[in-house]
């Protein structure tokens, strides 16, 4: 069954497409898994309609732009042929044994959202790779920023405003933090670098399951 749950940041994932045959080592190979992309270089395409489509129909551009990436990631790891566009399809899938890789599910579900759902329903271990190492005190890119090696959910609900708008989610939004809580998700950030991921051991920030 599976045992860890990737949320693979589509910036991370689109800059680094030409290390893709890295990415085929690079995530846990003896522990089923399901990654999640997001939409990364292709929220171009999300801007691109906003004068002309509401916030639904923007999340549903954005939900193909994902699953694109998706595809794309699934042919290089050679996981599982088939996109699951449904909770059902994903459990569907998991019956198989095969790896999955998916994008988004429904509007108004961040990738991190729809990963935390994704290991709520299978008890799994969430790990969030982003595009930079771990939970921060401010700005990563601020000199005073510090790295915080533990955090809580009611201490990130601090640090983000919980962004819902298409295309817009930086580190983790709100929804996913209330599925975290709910479940108590064991859940982990970090870089989401193939040259990261593949480590023994992840450096990122660890959201504790209670607290």
């Amino acid at each position: 069954m599976v045992e860890k749950v990737y949320a693979l940041g589509g910036s991370v994932l689109t800059e680094n497409l030409d290390k893709l045959d890295q990415y085929q080592n690079a995530f846990d190979s003896e522990k089923q898994k399901i990654i999640v992309t997001g939409a990364g270089k292709l929220k171009e395409n999300i801007l691109a309609a906003e004068e002309h489509g509401n916030q639904a129909e923007l999340d549903l551009i954005g939900i193909e732009a994902t699953r694109l990436n998706a595809k794309t990631l699934a042919t290089a790891l050679d996981a599982y042929p088939e996109i699951p566009e449904t909770v059902e399809e994903v459990r569907k899938v998991a019956e198989t044994g095969e790896d999955t890789v998916m994008g988004g599910l429904v509007p108004g579900y961040s990738t991190d959202a729809v990963a935390a759902t994704v290991a709520e329903l299978f008890e799994a271990k969430l790990i969030i790779a982003t595009s930079v190492d771990g939970v921060y005190t401010e700005d990563p890119e601020e000199q005073e920023a510090e790295k915080i090696e533990e955090t809580t959910v009611s201490e990130l609900r601090e640090l983000t405003e919980g962004n819902k708008s298409a295309g817009t989610h930086d580190l983790i939004d709100s929804t996913a933090l209330d599925i975290i809580e709910r479940s108590s998700i064991r859940t982990q950030i970090v870089l989401g670098t193939p040259e990261n991921l593949k480590s023994s051991e992840l450096n990122g920030s660890r959201i504790l399951e209670k607290g």
